[in-house]
């Protein structure tokens, strides 16, 4: 009894360490390690006509004594597999399948001309957007004026800003002037400068006069009513200017509302 049961556990035993055992990775063979040294030691006019042979059906050379044909020799020799991964990454598509048979980067050596292409460095975006907010606490009514949303940003290299509002008139009037200011500021919030749309038009009341959705919205060409330009106040500069480049959020605020029955706000300061 006590063997039977001694029995039944070292099953149990046996199936549980197979149940948690790690998956095997494909180790790389030997000969597959051999063929990849002789590679990185061939000379670049020697490895450009490997590639060559590589792209062009891999005929048996004629002789194995001299390089880089006793190269194309192992390489005809190796296991299917290991032959297949190493003409492939020869062809131009990439070092993938090398992996898949357990070689490593510093089995294959370094990044090589012309299969391994070299990793392409991302072109920065010409702007950059920065955040568009209220400065104050009171939000986006101001004289009457509610600012809907927007966006600003800043060329990276300084020369030229914009900035894109949206806006409704509350007031009962109808008004026909609205100068809104973008003040830019630094990353210690002082202000750099500023930027000012003049909108003229005809703004009914509680009508929405709109911009882009956003700024890639805009990026993309400036997609929407040609109206939606209107809304944007851009600056460009024949030469960089240290304050675009220093620019890291903008605010906006409603300077003039001019409406259709002459009033303006601010109301002009009595005269003493």
């Amino acid at each position: 009894m006590i063997r039977r049961v001694a029995l039944v556990v070292a099953l149990v035993g046996l199936f549980v360490a197979g149940s948690l055992a790690p998956v095997r990775v494909h180790a790389q063979s030997d000969a597959l390690v051999s063929v990849l040294t002789e590679m990185q030691q061939l000379s670049q006019s020697d490895f450009n006509t490997l590639v060559s042979w590589a792209k062009n059906g891999t005929p048996a050379p004629f002789s194995n004594f001299f390089q880089p044909d006793k190269t194309m020799s192992d390489i005809l020799a190796l296991g299917d597999k290991d032959r297949q991964a190493v003409l492939w990454w020869l062809q131009g598509n990439g070092r993938s399948a090398l992996y898949a048979r357990g070689a490593s980067d510093y089995q294959i050596g370094p990044r090589r001309a012309p299969v391994d292409q070299p990793a392409a460095t991302p072109t920065p975006a010409a702007w950059r957007e920065i955040p568009l907010a209220s400065a104050t606490l009171e939000g986006g009514v101001q004289g009457q004026i509610q600012i809907l949303g927007g966006f600003a940003a800043v060329k990276r290299d300084g020369t030229a800003a914009i900035a894109c509002v949206s806006f409704k008139n509350l007031a009962p009037l109808t008004a026909r002037r609205v100068i809104v200011e973008f003040p830019l500021l630094d990353a210690q919030g002082n202000s750099l400068g500023s930027l000012t749309l003049d909108r003229n038009g005809e703004f009914s009341s509680n009508v929405s006069i709109s911009t882009y959705m956003n700024f890639a919205t805009w990026q993309q060409g400036g997609i929407g009513p040609r109206g939606y330009a209107d809304n944007c106040i851009q600056k460009t500069l024949p030469t960089p200017a240290v304050p675009l480049l220093q620019a890291r959020t903008a605010s906006y605020r409603v300077m003039r509302v001019e409406y259709d029955n002459g009033t303006v706000w601010p109301p002009a300061s009595p005269t003493p």
